[in-house]
């Protein structure tokens, strides 16, 4: 077991999620709990911190620090910031932590609260191994460029598929569970899939392009089957196909840190799987080069999320292909013990990763129960499974989704899946 030491004390973040006059939210991923203090360049305002940590593994804690200000923040003017944390080398900002967050000449991160919403910046629809370059990096250059405060955009609004739990390209679920591994994120067990836990997932020769193998070969589950699995090809990018569609809670966290996060990536080393066909090979290597090309935009990406209050809502993909689409297709997915854990599990994720930032009033009591499924893992590093559906029933009813920022004029998200 390596030892949290060896960790970076931050794995992903931070990411600044809500920006009000009184009010500012940050999501971060830390390889242990941490307490950070907040240090603003305004004179006159102190702020009072709730941090709430959650443990999706033995070296991997999610992190929203939800932060009340006595007074409000200035409008239309730069405003630098800093996350403070305590480490065995002492107290150490950001500059120090995440030095690939702050952009040429500065010394910490800032962010500029608008008086009123006149420029936004919108994105949908991110796919690490799409053939071309992260969208999000034309955000990181119009930021370089922006010294006007008045001109740099009020938020990023992200209108869906953040990412694609259900296309994802051989080299990049490998990476997932090398740093599933690397982290000792959580366990699962399973039921209605000829695998029985997680472990057994990752290990298994279908593991990689064949997962439509791993649920019970029964002539009923053919729709099943091709729901999930089956290959539906897309226009553009026409090798890709659902049949490495993500399945724990875990593979979808993972997922996250590793697309919005150059961190994660320095520690782990993943290499081709072994057994793949020489198509598939041929693929993985075709896959792995649009990949590198992802990850080398990704110091940009995370300078993006730490100067720009970002907000977001799913789609599909966020979830699974044509999530929802239909009622003939809600009783397919979820008439199935393995199909609705699939779906559940990513909306977990995305609870912890993207609602909670989004309205953590709102999503309070979800998050509480999930702290107690994380509690429920301590023992043998297995989520408690009749606990994690209990929860994942909870949460396919939940109808909290939708959102309001209280801004100028005011911004409305609509939960429309």
């Amino acid at each position: 077991m390596s030892e949290p030491s060896a960790l970076p004390a931050v794995l992903a973040g931070p990411l600044l999620r809500r920006l009000e006059p009184t009010r500012m939210v940050f999501w971060l991923v830390g390889s242990q709990a941490l307490q950070p203090t907040l240090s603003l360049s305004c004179p006159g305002i102190t702020p009072t911190i709730d941090c709430q940590v959650i443990a999706i593994g033995r070296q991997a804690f999610v992190h929203l620090i939800d932060i009340q200000l006595d007074n409000a923040l200035p409008c239309d003017v730069h405003i630098d910031y800093d996350l403070i944390l305590q480490t065995a080398d002492g107290a150490q900002g950001i500059a120090e932590w995440a030095p690939h967050l702050l952009y040429e000449g500065a010394r910490q991160p800032s962010f500029v609260l608008h008086s009123r919403l006149e420029q936004l910046l919108h994105g949908s629809c991110r796919k690490p191994h799409y053939p071309a370059a992260d969208g999000l990096l034309c955000a990181d250059r119009l930021l370089m460029e922006c010294s006007d405060p008045k001109s740099r955009p009020a938020l990023l609004m992200m209108s869906g598929d953040q990412v694609y739990a259900d296309d994802v390209a051989g080299p990049m679920l490998r990476a997932i569970h090398a740093l599933i591994e690397r982290l000792e994120l959580f366990d699962e067990r399973l039921q209605g899939a000829v695998v029985d836990n997680s472990t057994a997932l990752y290990r298994h020769p279908a593991s990689y392009y064949h997962r439509a193998d791993l649920l019970p070969a029964l002539e009923s589950n053919e729709t099943l089957r091709e729901r999930f699995f089956g290959g539906a090809r897309k226009p553009i990018f026409t090798s890709s196909n659902a049949d490495n569609h993500l399945v724990t809670f875990a593979e979808v966290m993972a997922m996250y840190l590793l697309v919005w996060s150059p961190v994660p990536w320095t520690l782990i080393n993943p290499q081709m799987p072994p057994g793949l066909t020489a198509a598939r090979q041929e693929r993985y290597q075709r896959e792995q080069q649009l990949i590198h090309g992802f990850v080398d935009g990704l110091s940009g990406v995370a300078r993006v999320l730490a100067h720009v209050p970002s907000l977001m809502i799913f789609d599909d993909h966020d979830i699974t292909d044509d999530w929802n689409l239909s009622a003939q297709w809600e009783a397919t997915a979820y008439g199935h013990l393995f199909s609705k854990r699939i779906i559940g599990n990513a909306l977990l994720a995305y609870l912890l990763c993207q609602g909670w930032g989004n309205d953590p009033d709102t999503c309070r009591e979800l998050v509480q129960k999930c702290q107690a499924l994380s509690h429920s893992a301590l023992p043998d590093q297995h989520l408690d499974a009749p606990l994690q559906d209990a929860l994942i029933d909870e949460v396919l009813r939940f109808q909290g989704w939708q959102f309001v920022l209280p801004s100028n004029p005011p911004l409305l998200v609509l939960d429309t899946r």
